[in-house]
């Protein structure tokens, strides 16, 4: 598996500006092709074509086809273009918080495993990213494996794979699932999360709290999720 092209949603503010810097550098890396995707005709410096589009829907259509699709978290009252593109393109989304800088991602990765479907994509998905890390950690919480260590075996799938990984158990207590991986991220210095998203339908999630939305909502660090 490798990235052969990049689509980066491109907006005309500094988060804008920063995401496009981000996929320039993972165009770079990954000698994939980039191509950018938002608002009016003129394209902006560093991408190889640029398509306008309308909307979330039109974003789907383009996302579709791309080995990874970076996209900017929603601020308060925007279009969500993240929970849209994913819950229409069955394909890895990066989401990048709106505030701060993202120069790279991919040097230490921390992975949130709970052995779903939607996890085990998100695992997957990320192996380009994987590969090139100096450190990953696959975290469980409150995990419970039919009587096998919880994360020994995507553990060793990855190893497999030639990726160097640390598995970590996290008992949850009084802290709900999306704080206690932003926690971990923030201990570990991590400059990507990989996710499964949306276990439960996004209304569900909204209305009941959920990990996803929570890490939407409040992401401090790059995040790569499937759905």
């Amino acid at each position: 598996m490798a990235i052969r092209e990049i689509v980066v949603h491109v907006e005309p503010d500094a988060a804008g500006a920063g995401r496009l810097d981000l996929a320039r550098a993972l165009a770079d890396q990954h000698k994939a092709r980039l191509v950018g995707v938002g608002k009016g005709d003129a394209a902006p410096e560093g991408v190889d074509e640029w398509r306008s589009i309308g909307g979330p829907k039109e974003l789907a259509l383009h996302a579709r086809y791309a080995d990874l699709t970076i996209v900017g978290q929603a601020s308060p009252g925007a279009s969500d273009h993240v929970t849209e593109t994913l819950m229409s393109v069955g394909r890895p989304i990066l989401a990048v918080p709106r505030h701060g800088r993202y120069p790279k991602v991919g040097q230490r990765v921390l992975v949130a495993w709970n052995a779903s479907r939607e996890a085990t994509r998100a695992v997957f998905d990320s192996l380009p990213l994987l590969a090139g890390a100096a450190n990953v950690t696959v975290m469980t919480m409150d995990a419970k494996d039919d009587d096998r260590v919880p994360g020994a075996d995507i553990g060793l799938a990855l190893a497999r794979h030639g990726i160097k990984v640390e598995v970590v158990h996290s008992t949850l207590g009084d802290i709900d699932a999306g704080n206690a991986l932003l926690s971990r991220a923030a201990d570990q210095g991590a400059d990507l999360l990989v996710m499964g998203a949306f276990g439960h339908s996004p209304l569900r999630e909204k209305m009941l709290g959920g990990a996803t939305r929570h890490i939407l909502d409040h992401m401090t660090v790059p995040v790569l999720l499937s759905h």
